[in-house]
């Protein structure tokens, strides 16, 4: 090889050498850029996030302030409270339903809970439906159960894995945390034997209902906002 060959090949190794760290670092770039976007991004949807949740808990201890103090209802069927319950669990139904008719590769589980939640929107109303007979609420609660199972047996290939795609989600904790918020601390920790030795002479029914109202209408919210960004967030797609 001459030395004019041997310098016509170095000099084209060099210029492939130089397009290739061109390139190289102009792919490190867009991904330096795009990874500095996305997390700007998280960030202010982190900062959204942690506002909405401290004004749910400030909304509340407010709501049940306003039932309790200023009201002075007693936080009875008709409270701003119980309103709260029923409008927040039947919120959640309809997300999950919603989600059901959407996304059919995930019907099946999606109407599972979305079953349970009508059915704890139509419990929380017995004493309405109790107008009509005593145990009404059992009815319309049977119905949306042979509707709900219906559905879920027709889709019953679409439980499974659904469920683990939700449960991987970041909204799945919400939503489970708030029912466990709701059916089982709320009742532990209202329990009237613990506030009797507490306060003794001092204790009133009043006061445990304040506490347990209180603490299923935290339940009933974390549960709304997780099935409201689950819907967002289909379930676990994205």
């Amino acid at each position: 090889m001459t030395p004019i060959h041997l310098c016509g090949f170095e000099a084209r190794a060099t210029l492939q050498k130089a397009d290739r760290m061109a390139l190289y670092h102009l792919y490190e770039d867009r991904h330096t850029n795009s990874v500095g976007v996305s997390q700007n991004e998280r960030g202010l949807f982190a900062l959204v996030e942690l506002f909405l949740l401290t004004a749910i808990l400030v909304g509340v201890v407010f709501t049940v302030y306003v039932d309790a103090v200023i009201l002075g209802n007693g936080l009875s069927e008709s409270s701003i409270t119980e309103n709260l319950h029923n409008l927040f669990i039947l919120a959640s139904s309809l997300a999950f339903i919603a989600g059901a008719v959407r996304f059919p590769e995930k019907r099946g589980y999606l109407a599972i809970v979305g079953t349970l939640f009508m059915g704890l929107f139509i419990r929380e109303n017995d004493v309405w439906f109790d107008f009509i007979w005593q145990g009404f609420w059992q009815v319309p609660a049977a119905i949306a159960l042979v509707i709900g199972s219906t559905v879920v047996w027709r889709n019953r290939e679409t439980v499974t894995e659904p469920f683990f795609q939700h449960f991987d989600s970041r909204y799945f904790t919400f939503v489970y945390l708030g029912f466990l918020l709701l059916v089982v601390f709320s009742r532990l920790f209202g329990t009237s034997a613990i506030w009797e030795a507490v306060m003794q002479g001092a204790y009133t029914p009043g006061f445990k209902t304040v506490i347990q109202e209180g603490l299923e209408l935290l339940g009933y919210t974390i549960v709304f906002y997780g099935s409201l960004m689950s819907l967002w967030n289909r379930f676990g797609d994205r």
